[in-house]
Parts: structure tokens; C-alpha cells; sequence
């Protein structure tokens, strides 16, 4: 009876351990369940080990949960992963931030689906592949690319209307405040194309669209407001 590592765990048993630790608030129900999971034995046969097998087998759960070591990926199996935000286009953009507002680990495959590509398969495709995958380059894969979307999201600090001082939610305060579709269509009309053919165009090239046109506004409302100003 032993503990598997990391390197054997797929990313949708990862999720599942996930939701162990979420929803047993008990440390010693949720080290049963965990140890029943990981060891693939029922309740009842880990119910009837010994208290010294029991606790050797807390200890390398332990040890599991605080060495969690890994790195980014650009390649595994098949899948092309993609960390360049010049190659992502709105439509991923907005995908992905609404995927991480589910939470990191409850969405790792569907993020990990909108940042990759694999052959022909569709979203659904290759986030249903992406749950067998081992989950240590999964995450710190999502959790790359995740670090750059924050990072990108900063260099639009004035376009989503939030101030340094914030931090975090800028996507999701835009996203809240404006939609996503009203903005796809803004950038559709300024750009002579469709709304499909908008979500398809890079996200930095619509961001940019979207400051102009909001840059643009501000401009004539404030011409707008000398002339009302001069007739007073």
C-alpha cells in the first residue's frame, strides 16, 4: 500500500484531491479520504490497517502536498503550449478569463485548452485529453501563463479603469462593467469585420482598438463639454 507521486497523477485526479481538501473541513476525515483516493483501497479496508500503517501513510501524504515541484511546459504530448500573448487572440482572452474565475485548479484543463493547440481537436477535445494528462506540468503550465496574463492585464491598467493601486480583478471588473460582447462588437465595427472575426484577431491589436475608441470618446466629450461651456 503506498502513496503515489505526483509524476502519477493525472490532472483530473488532482481536481478530485483538490475537492477533498475544499469540502472536509476535518483534517482527519479529509486525510482518510485523501489516503483512500491516492491508495485506491476502500474506506473500510483502510478502516482495518494498523495505526502504525495509517500514520506511515499520513506522513507521505504530508510529504506530498509540500513538495509539490515542477516547471512550465512548452511541449507535452502532442499539445503546443503558448505563453506569448502576441499569438493570443481576444476570443482565448476571454476564454481564459472566464475560465479563471471558476478557480485555478477547478478550471486547469480548460485553461490549459484555450493556451494550446493539438492538431484539429476543438476546446472540448482537448481539455477532455488534458484531464488524463500528469498534473505537475499542467499546473505550473496554467499558472505560467496565468502570471503573464496578469502582467498583460497591467499594461492595460487605464483601458479596464482601474488605478495601480488595485492590483488584481482588472479583467474581471472590465469584463463586469463593459461585456465582452459590446467590446468584441466595438472592435468588430472599427476594425470593418465580423463579431466571429473579431474574437479571431490578437488580443494586443484589439486592447489597442479598444483604448483608441475609449481615448477617442474622452476627447469628444470633452469637446462637447468646452462648446456646451462657451455657449453658457
Amino acid at each position: 500500500m503506498r502513496i503515489p507521486s505526483w509524476r502519477n497523477i493525472s490532472v483530473e485526479k488532482y481536481q478530485y484531491i483538490n475537492e477533498i481538501n475544499a469540502n472536509n473541513p476535518d483534517d482527519l476525515d479529509k486525510l482518510l479520504y485523501l489516503i483512500t483516493f491516492l491508495t485506491g483501497k476502500s474506506e473500510q479496508q483502510i478502516n482495518n490497517i494498523s495505526v502504525k500503517v495509517f500514520n506511515r501513510l499520513a506522513i507521505k501524504v504530508k510529504d506530498r502536498f509540500e513538495n509539490i515541484k515542477g516547471t512550465y511546459v512548452n511541449y507535452l504530448r502532442g499539445f503546443r503550449f503558448n505563453y506569448n500573448f502576441k499569438r493570443v487572440t481576444l476570443g482565448q482572452y476571454i476564454e481564459v478569463q472566464h475560465f479563471a474565475k471558476m478557480g485555478q485548479i477547478e478550471s486547469l484543463h480548460l485553461i490549459a485548452a484555450s493556451m494550446s493547440v493539438k492538431g484539429k481537436l476543438s476546446h472540448t477535445q482537448r481539455a477532455d485529453k488534458i484531464l488524463t494528462l500528469p498534473m505537475l506540468p499542467i499546473l505550473y503550465s496554467v499558472g505560467h501563463f496565468l502570471d503573464e496574463f496578469k502582467s498583460f492585464n497591467n499594461n492595460y491598467k487605464g483601458l479596464f479603469g482601474v488605478g495601480e493601486e488595485e492590483g488584481e480583478g482588472e479583467a474581471i471588473e472590465f469584463n463586469e462593467r463593459y461585456g465582452w460582447i459590446y467590446s468584441a462588437k466595438k472592435v468588430a465595427e472599427f476594425e470593418g469585420t465580423t463579431l466571429e472575426k473579431a474574437f479571431e484577431l490578437p488580443v494586443i491589436q484589439a486592447f489597442n482598438d479598444l483604448a483608441y475608441l475609449k481615448a477617442f470618446s474622452q476627447y469628444e466629450e470633452e469637446l462637447n463639454k468646452r462648446h456646451r461651456d462657451a455657449i453658457n
